[in-house]
């Protein structure tokens, strides 16, 4: 029996029309689908040389640990939108990064926040209120714990050039700092008659002077706790800093004892911490106060601490006896310097808040005029002394004469009243440094209640930040993460080619501009992309060209 409604013509224009428009329904659900998977699915095919936007096995086998973790997700926030992340050649690797990791993992999280219209997004991420977060900044936390590092860091420069990425190796090493097992401590030494916070004994009155300091240390998430240098062999592994607050009795040392094998004085236990242990070390010393042990230390690491009270009359509180000893200190407006990586947000605001050093004597550096030294037999270890705070060009140092009065005076200009040494230690096979730091005022009340918990001054705001910067313990990757070359294999690298080997590179201000497709691949995914609507125009061109000629 023949189908009559297939032989006319309008028939079969009928059926033509209906099957069109099916099609065009077909198109549209499917263009519906294909962005309902592009928003809720990051669809990344990896065509680079490098392997770049992929993970490598021993990355996926170096972060496992991650789903065995029982407080929670460790979270990646990148710090601008997706579609600033991607049209950045530095960031989009890192971005990708991550996001193949929160599938690798399910206890990974990623998140973006627009840091430029909502910088209260990230506000307590940051140490100070003034605490500048970049776009390109990611914030990697777990729990109360995080660490902020620029996507730059995950690349590697040389010879001016970017020659490495190296993010799987930084990405691993950052997880594995925020989420180590050892809670981070800061400890109080006790047995040199310090100013010290028990918290094991909150209601101690001895605690009152030093609550504000006990504050600053646990908002940066430390535990608290004391400790007796003299009855221990070695300060505990999970102390990220100890805090040496107004001495009044010198270290001990036995010199008929120091040819005996085991014996280890109290400074020597300090030297190995910061050593060994690439520790931080926080000081106020009564000028006042001779402790020649304890100074001698402090010498062997950059500070010549002066016994001279130090007056300001151009930049002081002022009293009524016209003393000239609250002096306000002066920032380091030399953005290379230590002083202004730390609060250089203070340092630029057209009126910064006062720092306070009352009753201070002043430090100079006991490397010379390099103020600093490489570690003897050792070029890969240096120790550099930068000035933190320091007075006005105007200010005078008085010793104290026979009567006990401060009258004579010494020196006279610009003077350090706090100031840090840097230990930086090169590590040749995988090119990190490792950091050990010293901070050092020469004021017996620098931490007290009453410089830190006065508002007016911004003592608090800066010592958090410095407390912030030096306590960072890290963990590092032991892994060998990407193609074999003198920047990769032990850094967790993936070296960058050539770009003359690519046919759709180019370099711009000495730098390779990053891609996702060779000039071959290119070819292929035009072919494939136009095969679909190339094959429909195909056939109907023939349709018609039948319909109408044959």
């Amino acid at each position: 029996m023949k189908l009559n409604f297939l032989t006319g013509r309008v028939s079969r224009n009928r059926i033509l029309a209906a099957v069109g428009a099916v099609g065009i329904i077909l198109l549209l659900l499917l263009n519906l689908l294909i962005t309902r998977v592009g928003l809720n699915e990051m669809l990344i095919v990896d065509t680079s040389y490098e392997g770049l936007y992929t993970l490598t096995d021993l990355m996926k086998e170096e972060c496992s640990f991650i789903d065995r973790l029982e407080g929670g997700p460790v979270k990646v926030t990148f710090c601008a939108d997706p579609d600033t992340l991607i049209a950045s050649d530095i960031t989009r690797v890192v971005y990708f990064m991550a996001l193949q990791m929160a599938k690798e993992y399910d206890n990974f999280e990623v998140e973006t926040v627009n840091v430029t219209y909502n910088p209260t997004a990230v506000s307590k991420y940051k140490s100070t209120s003034l605490t500048e977060i970049k776009y390109n900044d990611l914030i990697i936390s777990y729990g109360d714990r995080y660490r902020i590092a620029s996507a730059d860091a995950f690349w590697i420069a040389s010879g001016g050039k970017i020659a490495a990425y190296y993010g799987e190796y930084k990405m691993a090493t950052l997880v594995m700092s925020v989420t180590a097992v050892n809670r981070p401590a800061a400890y109080f030494i006790t047995d040199h008659g310090e100013t010290y916070y028990d918290a094991e004994d909150p209601n101690r009155e001895g605690n009152i002077d030093a609550a504000y300091l006990y504050d600053l240390l646990t908002e940066r998430g430390l535990t608290v706790k004391t400790l007796n240098l003299s009855e221990t062999e070695r300060i505990p592994d999970d102390c990220v800093l100890l805090i040496i607050n107004n001495p009044r009795i010198d270290f001990p040392t036995d010199k008929d004892s120091w040819g005996d094998y085991g014996y280890i004085s109290d400074s020597e236990k300090l030297d190995r911490y910061l050593i060994e242990n690439h520790g931080s070390i926080m000081i106020a010393k009564d000028y006042s106060l001779s402790l020649p042990v304890f100074e001698e230390f402090l010498y062997e690491w950059g500070f010549n601490v002066s016994s001279a009270l130090v007056r300001d009359e151009s930049s002081s509180l002022h009293d009524e006896n016209n003393s000239y000893t609250g002096i306000i200190a002066e920032y380091d407006t030399d953005e290379d310097s230590y002083g202004y990586s730390i609060y250089g947000e203070f340092a630029s605001l057209s009126s910064a808040p006062s720092m306070l050093f009352d009753n201070t004597g002043y430090i100079s550096s006991s490397y010379g005029d390099s103020q600093g030294t490489n570690e003897p037999g050792s070029y890969s270890v240096a120790r550099n002394y930068a000035p933190f705070f320091f007075t006005s060009e105007n200010a005078v140092a008085y010793e104290k004469n026979a009567a006990g009065e401060y009258v004579s005076p010494t020196v006279a200009g610009r003077l350090d009243v706090a100031a840090v040494t840097t230990r930086m230690e090169l590590n040749s096979d995988t090119g990190e440094y490792k950091y050990s730091y010293v901070f050092c005022a020469n004021s017996p009340d620098f931490f007290s209640a009453e410089h830190l918990g006065n508002a007016s001054f911004a003592n608090y705001e800066v010592m958090s930040a410095l407390t912030e910067n030096v306590i960072r313990s890290d963990e590092y990757a032991d892994i060998e993460l990407g193609s074999t070359s003198m920047n990769s294999s032990n850094r967790g690298g993936k070296i960058l080619l050539d770009p003359t080997i690519y046919a759709d590179s180019t370099v711009e201000n000495g730098n390779v501009l990053f891609h996702g497709l060779t000039g071959k691949t290119v070819v292929w995914f035009t072919v494939v992309i136009m095969a679909v609507p190339l094959a429909v125009a195909v056939v109907g061109i023939m349709v018609r060209v039948k319909r109408k000629f044959l």
